[in-house]
């Protein structure tokens, strides 16, 4: 015996190929990046490019950035994922000891170092607080490296959330002192893809047997 199948049932089947279709706009994406000891988390210019966020000597080397250009969509709201895989650092050279919280013995908060110029977490929010020496750090970014939103601490893992005008996110390290400083660290960021359709497979599948449902349903009128 022959069971029918109702128009409602293919209906709601077709609706959930097209959605999961559509579903792969959503997917999240992973790169690893390595952070050099000697990386600053942003870069600035007196009397230009955060002017109000100078630390340190300004002897550090250029930030690791994350951008669209790795795969990622930077819409605002969207969160992203810093995790802390491996390495270590050094913010008095030697053999590197610290891992991505820092230098637990160095409290650099919001503290003057031995440049006479304040660290990076002196912009951080303070419930960021304690931020150590030779810490993981980052802040969101325009593409001109203009800071967007507030700097934040990174430590062993975190999550952000895009704030509006935000193009890319840069990682550094929490120091005033960098020339001295060995090591670095390994970390992935994971976060929204910046896929813009949906795969293939799967839409085309859904749309294609709409089209025939529809002219199924047009025939029987």
């Amino acid at each position: 015996m022959k069971r029918r199948i109702g128009l409602g049932t293919i209906l709601r089947s077709l609706s959930v190929a097209v959605v999961l279709g559509w579903a792969s706009m959503a997917t999240a994406g992973t790169v690893t990046v390595v952070v050099d000891s000697t990386a600053g988390p942003w870069d600035y210019v007196s009397g230009g490019l955060n002017d109000a966020s100078q630390y340190g000597d300004h002897d550090f080397t250029a930030p690791t950035v994350i951008s669209a250009a790795d795969g990622f969509n930077f819409t605002a709201g969207g969160t992203f994922t810093i995790t802390y895989i491996s390495g270590l650092t050094s913010p008095y050279g030697g053999a590197p000891y610290a891992d991505a919280v820092g230098d637990t013995g160095y409290n650099a908060s919001n503290n003057i170092g031995n440049s006479g110029g304040v660290f990076p977490s002196f912009y951080f929010n303070p419930t960021d607080y304690p931020a150590y020496l030779a810490a993981l750090v980052g802040t969101f970014t325009d593409s001109s490296g203009q800071i967007v939103g507030t700097p934040f601490l990174v430590g062993l893992a975190r999550s952000v959330v895009v704030p509006v005008g935000a193009t890319q996110i840069q990682l550094g390290i929490n120091d005033d002192i960098f020339r001295d400083n060995t090591g670095s660290l390994t970390v992935t960021v994971a976060g929204p893809d910046a896929v813009g359709v949906p795969e293939p497979s799967s839409f085309v599948l859904g749309a294609s047997a709409l089209a025939l449902t529809l002219g199924y349903i047009r025939r029987r009128k």
